[in-house]
């Protein structure tokens, strides 16, 4: 699980946040309220637009101004909302293309904007298949991996977060009793997971074998049959000869972000 841990930077230049705040001390990733703003915001408006679709036009239907104002900081944090941020631009260039990956597309950017929900999810990977996930378990494991971090009653409530969000992405199914399920992963899904890895200054088969790539819960072969794919369709393009693998993602990236996006070398 320490190995979802890569050694990599998270360029915050490109949009990625590290630190201990959380937005899932008080909420999920909000995949609903998310859902709401970005069909009714143009992927070409200005952040403005955003934080007026919410706050004066109320399209997530909040009842009072206070509570408008709160999602709108929330789903900042997690998403940016902001075009000018590299992961959220790159997040609406993937988005209307593939609906039935917009619960992990969604998932990916909120991890790498979120460090609590990034460095928790091993704990959901780690269960089996068809086995109960429990707000308890989720809390548990929280006291021990952030020691006195939490009280008790922001512990229980970021756990219930946290597995709600794990819900919303696919991780997790049922309401009552939740099981441990494989989420819905596209080739576009895997392009943005590998874009992610990019932008973080990997290379080569190192975007295959990424934190980015294992919370897509694929085994390798999967993961590769998906680049495959997602080459086939123009995602990406991937070409390897024997133990050398290129893959680029052709005029999608500006140059100051190619920039920011340094590789190891």
């Amino acid at each position: 699980k320490d190995a979802m841990r890569s050694p990599i930077a998270f360029p915050e230049s490109l949009g990625f946040r590290s630190g201990t705040a959380s937005a899932h001390t008080s909420r999920t990733m909000m995949l609903q309220e998310l859902s709401r703003v970005l069909n009714h915001v143009p992927a070409t408006a200005s952040p403005a637009a955003y934080q007026e679709a919410i706050i004066e036009d109320n399209v997530l239907g909040k009842p009072t101004r206070t509570t408008r104002e709160r999602s709108t900081k929330r789903l900042a944090e997690l998403y940016a909302l902001d075009s000018g941020i590299t992961l959220f631009r790159l997040l609406r260039h993937f988005w209307s293309a593939d609906p039935g990956g917009q619960p992990m597309l969604a998932f990916l950017l909120a991890s790498a904007r979120d460090s609590l929900l990034r460095d928790a999810t091993p704990f959901v990977l780690g269960v089996k298949l068809n086995e109960m996930v429990t707000a308890d378990a989720v809390g548990e494991h929280l006291a021990h991996q952030y020691p006195s971090r939490f009280r008790p009653t922001t512990l229980h409530s970021t756990a219930q977060n946290l597995a709600s969000s794990w819900t919303q992405a696919g991780y997790v199914r049922g309401k009552v009793k939740k099981v441990r399920v494989k989420p819905a992963v596209t080739p576009v899904v895997l392009s943005y997971a590998a874009l992610l890895g990019y932008l973080c200054g990997l290379r080569g088969k190192l975007l295959l074998d990424s934190l980015w790539t294992r919370l897509l819960d694929r085994s390798p072969a999967q993961v590769m049959e998906l680049t495959h794919e997602a080459s086939k369709q123009g995602w990406l393009t991937y070409k390897g000869a024997g133990s050398v693998v290129e893959i680029a993602f052709p005029d999608l990236l500006k140059p100051q972000e190619e920039k920011a996006a340094y590789g190891p070398d």
